[in-house]
């Protein structure tokens, strides 16, 4: 419901059905709508265009009861100086007199009153009613008078008549019924005092009057349908205004956004109220103050993180729209974060007018997100940065070493029995010495280092070199961080003491990849732990040298398979009993191109690492039994699986498809799995070597008694055959204690029912040792090296003959 600025009592229920009752009793409500031109209006639109039809008639009053009264004077003026008439023309002259009379006691205030809603219908039909009296009145002149007047008189009627009808139409025009109800007696009356005085005479007069009658309703409806158009305009535009008041009033008294307007010189204007709480400037502070001023001046840049004010100040400048911009302002000596969205304005001309929008402080969330990024940058505990800021900032080093030609040191800690005083003394006590440890190194480092904890007892420092700083000074900083960190830690659980090891790396000297640094300082840092505690090692271009062949490995790797670098080797392993060879294990091996052979020490656990075993094991598998297809059938094939490829969860469908493609029988085949594979889980290794037995495949387990096994796992995992490490088999007879472990994994192994297989036999005295505590089989450079495998043909047939005699004393001689 529309509110209206004027009337008595206005929107009140009786007012209200009062008004509704009318429209929808009022017989002119369809011309209504048809005036509209083809636009449908509610009930309430209805309403106020009545409302402000009467209101225009209201206002217009006074003007045609003067009319009414001038041109009375002079009509009773011309009437007269009629012989005769002067009584006649007195009796109409008081007749008018008492329906303005009528008209002004019993009408609305002559100020342009606006009736109320229950006003309305009763002054509507009071206007047209009094318009029909006074039609009527105006309409009697001529038909009493016009048949005995002279040409004079009948000239001065007929201009009044005609000046009667023609104002109504301008007058009247708000109320269309009016208009009809005023000029029809008239018209009616005027027709037949032609009529009367004669039609060939007055034909003229008729065809005006026709012409009128014809023009006039046309007229007067296009006039009335712009009048109705416009009410209803306004009365949209009113509810449009009260209700974006309403939301703005609402939305500066509940929210913390505020509504603000500047003009052409982008000087702020209209200050709303919220603005003026949420900057805590007075009114008068905040008027005509020029935001491209108070967006130049503020914070240094550093202080500045996420400001957007040059873009702001771009957009303002250029009269370009902008969303959702953070500045930060000093207003008044104060810092204040907004938060603001403005667009342009434009006057009627399209002339840039200045902007409006809204803004917001968002000053307590840009506190939380300076902690937030505090917290994500740096370690809760100790206060330094953590290993997401440690990155950024080897970054940035990184950038002012090529730009700036700076040298940087990576220093890498880690404290040596740290973790002893967590298991005995508790994590509080172990805090508050790590707080204190923290402390200590970052006061021995210069001013301009970043320290990070990068880990439970690890920490990482860079430390810019200056150009008087060689690597003697650097190294006597370190080591005085070492010295200092050296010293005992008082707290109220007692003293304890704390060690630190360092290794240092040099940017760009000894290399510009992060990572590469790293690994020269932790390279460098596990040189001076293995050296003792307490100790300081630079990397050296050796360690560098290492690290970069190391990356040529890795990367290498991945091709070797397709170069055909990759080739196996076999060793034997030969029965106990009859030391025949009954199996060869696949060795593989890396011929590299410019390193040469590689120690399969080396290029194995970065296959493992770097997941390029994959591509490698399936390979050493498949050529495996390729060649065991071509020896005696009594001959069996050894292959070893890496724990990532026993991972992967498809390694029994990858040896039922060699299997296949090579056409080698189940049985002939062996998989080595070490002990490391147990880091998946006891539950997932007898998984797969279920899977293996039910292909007819054999299983040993490899290195038995260097790694995570266990008797229970041996329980629970059927394995076929368990290979003791060479480790072990090297110590041999000489050590009571190695020679009771031996003995009892062979009985382990039996009473499992479990193969027992020595690796590393090299002597005789080895061979027959192991042989004398039971050992089913063995294997080591005693028997044989690892050959090629065009060469096992030849070594089956060596070792064959008629006698029976072990094959080691055969080997030997030859």
């Amino acid at each position: 419901m529309v509110d209206l600025p004027h009337g008595n009592q206005v929107g009140t229920d009786m007012g209200e059905r009062a008004g509704m009752a009318f429209l929808r009793e009022w017989p002119g409500k369809g011309f209504a709508a048809r005036i509209m031109r083809g636009r449908s209006m509610t009930a309430e639109q209805r309403l106020l265009v009545r409302i402000d039809q009467v209101e225009a008639i209201n206002r217009l009053r006074p003007v045609a009861i003067l009319a009414h009264l001038l041109g009375a004077l002079i009509a009773l003026d011309a009437l007269v100086a009629r012989p005769g008439g002067a009584a006649i023309a007195a009796a109409w002259f008081a007749v008018m007199l008492a329906a303005l009379i009528f008209d002004i006691l019993s009408g609305p205030p002559l100020a342009g009153h606006r009736p109320a809603r229950d006003e309305v219908a009763a002054q509507y039909w009071r206007n047209i009613a009094t318009c029909f009296l006074f039609g009527a009145v105006w309409g009697s002149l001529p038909l009493i008078f016009y048949a005995s007047a002279d040409e004079s008189v009948r000239h001065v009627l007929t201009v009044l008549m005609t000046a009667y009808l023609a104002s109504s139409a301008f007058i009247l025009a708000a109320l269309p019924l009016a208009v009809f109800a005023f000029s029809l007696p008239i018209a009616i009356m005027m027709v037949v005092t032609f009529m009367r005085a004669g039609v060939a005479d007055h034909a003229f007069e008729l065809q005006l009057i026709g012409v009128y009658a014809l023009a006039f309703p046309i007229a007067l409806r296009q006039h009335a349908g712009a009048f109705a158009e416009r009410v209803v305009a306004m009365a949209q535009v009113r509810e449009q205004t009260q209700l974006i008041a309403l939301l703005l009033h609402d939305f500066e008294a509940n929210s913390s956004d505020w509504h603000w307007q500047c003009d052409s010189q982008l000087r702020l204007v209209r200050v709303s109220d919220s603005l003026v709480r949420q900057s805590g400037l007075s009114p008068a502070a905040l008027d005509r103050l020029r935001l491209d001023r108070v967006l130049t001046t503020g914070a240094s840049p550093e202080e500045r993180a996420g400001d957007r004010r040059e873009e702001v100040l771009r957009h303002l400048l250029r009269g370009e729209a902008f969303r959702d911009c953070s500045v930060l302002l000093m207003i008044d000596g104060h810092e204040r974060w907004w938060s603001i969205t403005g667009t342009p304005t434009y006057d009627r001309d399209g002339v840039f007018a200045g902007f409006r929008g809204i803004g917001r402080d968002i000053g307590a969330q840009k506190t939380k997100e300076r902690e937030l990024e505090y917290l994500a940058h740096h370690d809760s505990l100790t206060g330094v940065g953590n290993r997401a800021r440690f990155n950024q900032e080897l970054l940035r080093a990184r950038g002012l070493a090529e730009a700036a030609s700076r040298r940087f040191a990576l220093v890498l800690f880690d404290l040596d029995d740290f973790k002893a005083i967590n298991d005995t003394a508790g994590h509080s006590v172990g805090d508050t010495v790590l707080q204190t440890t923290t402390r200590r190194i970052a006061g021995f480092l210069p001013r301009d280092s970043v320290l990070a904890r990068i880990g439970g007892d690890e920490f990482a420092a860079i430390v810019a070199i200056k150009d008087d700083m060689d690597t003697v000074r650097l190294r006597e900083i370190v080591e005085k961080v070492v010295h200092e960190v050296a010293q005992p830690v008082e707290t109220p659980a007692g003293t304890f003491k704390v060690g630190v090891s360092a290794g240092v790396a040099v940017l760009p000297d000894d290399g510009r990849d992060p990572e590469q640094l790293m690994q020269l300082a932790d390279i460098a840092l596990y040189d001076a732990k293995s050296r003792g505690k307490e100790q300081v090692r630079l990397a050296s271009s050796e360690a560098g040298a290492a690290f970069a062949r190391r990356k040529q490995l890795e990367l290498d790797l991945w091709k070797a398979v397709s170069r055909g670098e990759i080739f196996i080797e076999f060793q034997p392993v030969v029965s106990a009993r009859s030391g025949r060879p009954i199996l060869f294990e696949a060795l593989a091996r890396w011929r590299h191109p410019v390193y040469g052979l590689v120690e399969p020490g080396d290029f194995v656990a970065l296959a493992e690492q770097t997941g390029s075993i994959d591509e490698i094991g399936a390979w050493v598998l498949a050529e495996a039994c390729g060649r065991a297809t071509a020896w005696p059938q009594a001959v069996r094939v050894a292959v070893n699986i890496s724990p990532r490829q026993l991972e992967n969860g498809d390694l029994p469908q990858r040896v039922r498809g060699v299997l296949e493609a090579t056409g080698l029988a189940p049985e002939r085949l062996e998989i080595e799995v070490t002990e490391s594979a147990y880091r998946g889980g006891v539950d997932l290794v007898a998984r797969v070597v279920a899977q293996l037995h039910a292909l007819g495949v054999t299983v040993a387990m490899d290195d038995f008694g260097t790694g995570y096994s266990s008797l229970s796992s041996l329980r629970e995992v059927p394995f076929d055959k368990i290979k003791i490490d060479q480790s072990l088999v090297g110590q041999g007879a000489a050590d009571k204690r190695t020679v009771s472990v031996l003995r009892s994994i062979v009985t382990i192994g039996r009473t499992l029912g479990m193969q027992v297989t020595a690796e590393g036999v090299e002597t005789a005295e080895h061979e027959a040792f192991l042989r004398g505590i039971g050992v089913d089989s063995l294997q080591g450079f005693y028997f044989g090296r690892p050959m090629p495998g065009d060469a096992v043909a030849a070594f089956l047939a060596a070792q064959a003959g008629p006698n029976d005699a072990p094959a080691s004393s055969r080997t030997s001689a030859a």
